[in-house]
């Protein structure tokens, strides 16, 4: 039954009104504050998909002024690259007539590559959107605290000095890892859970709603174009071999890229892993109890679900094996010193 443009305009002013409430809620219920705001993204897909471009910038329009009303304009321009363009970008390839998990894939790259930039002019924005920021402090402060502490251990309890300096030691490497990937893979793991939260919600509400979505392929058949290998063969090459290029600046701008390479191409392995320990479940027909339990242990081995994804691009773990050839029937046949 088609919509009057009152209808539309209440519908959207009500979309508008979900996504404002989704990240009110997400400020105030941390431990679901992620899920929470992925879904205020939801609306504007809905939109989009459901009543065309149009209706998608008036809701736009109408969420960044309430926002800015309520919580200033960097807090606005904020939800442009980490809510609208990947709603925006995943509508339109979908009704372009992408399959799912291309779509998905190029709503990725492009808002990953938007909000980083994005990233850059931050500091402009306003105080709202330097909230980010805090990421990168946080984790320095937590590298100082703790080093701090072992020291102070160290100091008050006489403990091995040589133990003490090798776990101190292995703890800051990590950490100084960890400070290489902000912002890009905080960004891009973002977008992976944001996106993938966004078109499950549509997916379930398409009926409602007026439109259809083809279905995500089953988990256990999940597998990613041959060439992401390159993405972790050059992010080992530029981590590993930054210290070879001259000078220092150039070292820390190669090893940051090399390391954001290899932490977004092992995410996408981890996938790989894990929907290959899914095939064999069904192949093998495993209670749903046991997969539980298996399934949480492999969070704990997390770096061999990268390796057995990495693996499959030439091992192809879910292949068809031939069948075997029948078994011939020697009955007759005479028996033989050498058989």
């Amino acid at each position: 039954m088609p919509q009057t443009i009152g209808q539309r305009t209440i519908g959207t002013t009500l979309m508008a009104g979900w996504t404002l409430l989704a990240l009110f809620l997400a400020g105030r219920l941390p431990p679901v504050g992620a899920l929470l705001m992925a879904l205020a993204g939801l609306p504007a897909l809905l939109v989009g998909l459901t009543w065309g471009g149009t209706w998608f910038l008036f809701y736009s329009g109408l969420t960044l002024a309430l926002s800015t009303w309520l919580g200033g304009g960097g807090f606005a321009l904020l939800l442009i690259p980490l809510l609208l363009l990947p709603a925006a970008v995943l509508a339109g390839l979908l009704q372009a007539g992408q399959p799912p998990m291309r779509a998905i894939a190029a709503t990725l790259l492009i808002a990953t590559v938007s909000s980083v930039a994005w990233w850059g002019v931050l500091p402009f924005l306003g105080e709202g959107a330097l909230e980010l920021w805090s990421i990168r402090r946080v984790v320095i402060s937590q590298k100082l605290e703790l080093t701090r502490q072992v020291r102070e251990f160290q100091r008050k309890n006489e403990a091995d000095p040589m133990a003490s300096e090798l776990l101190l030691e292995h703890f800051q490497g990590w950490m100084d890892f960890f400070l290489l990937l902000v912002p890009v893979t905080f960004i891009f793991t973002w977008h992976l859970i944001s996106v993938g939260v966004i078109y499950l919600g549509a997916l379930a509400l398409a009926s409602r709603f007026g439109f259809t979505l083809a279905p995500l392929p089953p988990f256990p058949a999940w597998r990613f174009d041959w060439n992401l290998i390159w993405l972790f063969v050059a992010g080992w090459f530029l981590f590993h071999g930054a210290d070879l290029v001259e000078p220092a600046a150039a070292q820390d701008f190669f090893r940051q890229i090399g390391a954001n390479c290899l932490a977004i191409s092992k995410i996408l392995y981890f996938i790989v892993g894990l929907s290959i320990v899914y095939f064999y479940f069904d192949t093998y027909k495993i209670s749903s109890p046991n997969r539980l339990g298996l399934s949480f242990l492999a969070l704990l081995v997390t770096n061999l679900l990268v390796w057995l994804g990495i693996l499959d691009v030439w091992a192809d773990f879910r292949a068809p094996k031939a069948p075997a050839p029948p078994a011939r029937d020697r009955s007759d046949e005479e028996d033989s010193f050498f058989d």
